[in-house]
């Protein structure tokens, strides 16, 4: 299904990907989650309405890990409410969720989970006052199962702090979370500063655990946790957030934090919810938290004149308005004939710690082919950094000339391919053609070089990222092409981010830097994760035991001024399938003598079979030795998009 615009409450919403499976516990696709969201948004936004919404995106489904983003993306729509909020180490600007246009265009995002702090912006001032000003109308307890602690369990405990909170004279709300365990709200008459309604949360959690100490905790410590419940009251504290009601989980299945009756956590066969649950329970009765926060008045806006007067517009009619309105506007010099053969600007390997938001914007590093791709009349090539011609090597990226039709142009990225966990895995794709393993190849686009035979490399690249998220609908209509978010800073955060998440790492880009084709420039930063270099194969040795018969290791050096210089043998890391194909590559170019520069030791040299020195690869090592060779190499692959002279 090609992308469309969506028509709600008067805005247009550029909608993609719709049959892109974002559960594949059950095959629910991302059209079901749009769906869902325009469904429940009357229910679900009096209790986000006035929140600032922190998301969990996941592009991919929820078979690969999630995104956890605070700040807003570049090219979020002028209409989105905004709210700033001033941390140690600098400023962030969070989306306010008011209407259903706004949740539809969150799940477009793929932000499937919504997270929100229980302190409200009416009620705390608006601009980016500190913790100590943030009041709250409602209390929230969640209760987290330990290690072998069924639903069941947990909904007993949620039933005494029912009781608790009654006898204080307040009305409370469960909510089973979609995850593993319930949440308890509960509404106090007059708001409260944000740590008045924690110490309530803790004291509650601390008698409950005094007087159930076998069932229930209420320790942070994880290793206090086995077989009991654990009270989280911390969710209070004007830093946190909970996950919002009638929000989906990143689950296997679409699982929602589903408000429930107290009698149903009486019912020992208590379970999560789906949500289809969720919608046929809202038409059956209706919104069960309501009475937990106040109605909000709906958002009037008024038509969009620049958009045609209908719910959906045709993709085709989309992109020859957007394609005349970029070419349209001033810009450098025009250009005619052929880009194929520029190279792409590299990053310099600097620090990023103390880089800001406000002069750099940070995007992942990921593991994988630069390619750059030009379009051109339904034409796709496709070329490396070092210019080789990769057309051949990804037939797959052909649909991106269906898509981009009306739009010539260069684009900048990155060809990746997912594992079965939705991890990037340069290995996979490497040796894709000789491996059953299972994997998606994606063409993750970051920059945008020439549109429309308009050079863009002069233009700052705060302008030519605008210009990659107008195109973006169109680029991500190819279910191959993602354009991929940038990371919130400062570097320090965004490099962290793509540890937790096990990406390669992060690029650094100056937002006033232009695009220098071929040069290194410190402009761009790269931070790594990893210690990977890339090595040219100058021979092997025979493998024994249960490798005899193919290779055992390889020999791998660098090219110095006087030739390659060893830098030792790489001997794990690879597949049977990936030693199969090594050797068939490497036999015809045997050669009699060691192409590497000086003498190896001799139970190396007197055993090794020497090779041309053509083929690059990428190597994962921990460190250097004293007598400088690789400590403890492990082999990722070849890098076909490469040549001996690049390194």
């Amino acid at each position: 299904m090609p992308g469309s615009k969506l028509e709600v409450d008067g805005r247009f919403i550029a909608v993609t990907n719709l049959d892109k499976v974002m559960y594949p516990g059950d095959g629910t696709r991302k059209f079901d989650v749009l769906q869902y969201v325009l469904a429940v948004a009357d229910a679900m936004l009096p209790h986000i309405a006035s929140r600032p919404v922190t998301r969990k995106r996941r592009p991919h489904g929820t078979g690969s890990g999630p995104f956890f983003e605070k700040a807003l993306p570049s090219g979020t729509p002028d209409w989105l409410a905004r709210f700033t909020i001033a941390h140690a180490d600098g400023k962030t600007i969070y989306p306010v969720a008011r209407s259903a246009a706004d949740l539809v265009w969150l799940a477009q995002m793929a932000a499937l989970e919504l997270h929100v702090p229980q302190w409200r912006i009416d009620l705390s001032g608006v601009g980016s006052a500190g913790d100590e000003s943030r009041r709250t109308d409602r209390l929230v307890i969640d209760l987290d199962p330990g290690p072998d602690v069924g639903l069941h369990r947990c909904a007993e405990v949620a039933l005494a702090i029912r009781d608790i909170l009654a006898d204080a004279g307040l009305v409370s709300y469960p909510v089973t979370s979609g995850g593993k365990g319930i949440h308890v709200y509960a509404r106090f008459p007059a708001p409260v500063k944000s740590e008045s309604a924690r110490a309530v949360a803790k004291q509650i959690a601390d008698s409950l655990a005094a007087a159930h100490p076998k069932d229930v905790t209420a320790s942070m410590a994880k290793t206090a946790r086995v077989s009991k419940v654990f009270l989280d009251w911390s969710q209070n504290t004007a830093a946190k957030t909970t996950l919002a009601p009638y929000s989906l989980r990143g689950s296997e299945r679409p699982l929602v934090a589903a408000p429930r009756t107290w009698d149903e956590l009486a019912d020992p066969t208590l379970a999560q919810l789906d949500f289809r649950d969720v919608l046929d329970r809202i038409g059956e009765s209706g919104d069960l938290l309501a009475d937990l926060d106040p109605a909000i008045d709906p958002v009037i806006t008024a038509p969009d004149t620049n958009e045609p007067d209908s719910n959906t517009v045709d993709l085709g009619e989309y992109r020859k308005s957007r394609s005349s309105r970029l070419a349209a506007e001033p810009g450098p010099t025009r250009v005619t004939g052929t880009t194929a053969g520029i190279r792409p600007m590299l990053a310099a390997d600097e620090a990023i710690d103390g880089l800001t938001d406000d002069a750099w914007a940070f995007e992942g590093k990921w593991d994988g082919y630069r390619v750059l791709a030009r379009h051109d009349d339904g034409d796709i090539r496709l070329w490396s950094r070092s210019g080789v011609d990769m057309t051949a090597d990804f037939p797959e990226l052909r649909e991106l000339g269906s898509v981009l039709r009306g739009f010539d142009v260069v684009l900048d990225g990155e060809v990746v391919a997912y594992d079965a966990g939705g991890r990037t895995d340069f290995g996979l794709l490497a040796s894709r053609n000789h491996r059953d393993d299972d994997y998606t190849l994606a063409y993750l686009v970051f920059d945008v070089v020439e549109l429309n035979g308009t050079d863009l490399t002069a233009t700052p690249w705060g302008k030519r990222r605008q210009i990659l998220d107008e195109l973006t609908p169109v680029i991500e209509a190819a279910a191959i092409a993602e354009v991929p978010p940038l990371l919130p800073g400062p570097g320090a955060d965004a490099a962290e981010h793509a540890r937790a998440n096990g990406w390669e790492g992060i690029v650094a880009k100056r937002r006033a830097s232009t695009y220098q084709p071929g040069r290194r420039s410190p402009d761009w930063r790269k931070h790594k994760n990893w210690n990977d270099i890339e090595v040219v194969i100058g021979g092997y040795r025979p493998g024994r035991g249960g490798r005899s018969g193919t290779i055992g290791s390889l020999l791998v050096g660098l090219p110095a001024e006087t030739g390659l210089r060893y830098i030792g043998r790489v001997g794990t890391g690879f597949t049977d399938a990936d030693l199969a194909a090594l050797l068939a590559e490497l036999k015809p170019l045997t050669i009699g003598r060691s192409p590497f520069v000086g003498t190896l030791d001799k139970p190396v040299a007197s055993s090794a079979t020497w090779v041309l020195p053509k083929l690059v690869a990428d190597v994962r090592f921990m460190d250097w030795t004293s007598t400088g060779h690789l400590r403890h190499p492990s082999w990722r692959g070849i890098r076909r998009d490469k040549l001996p002279g690049d390194l």
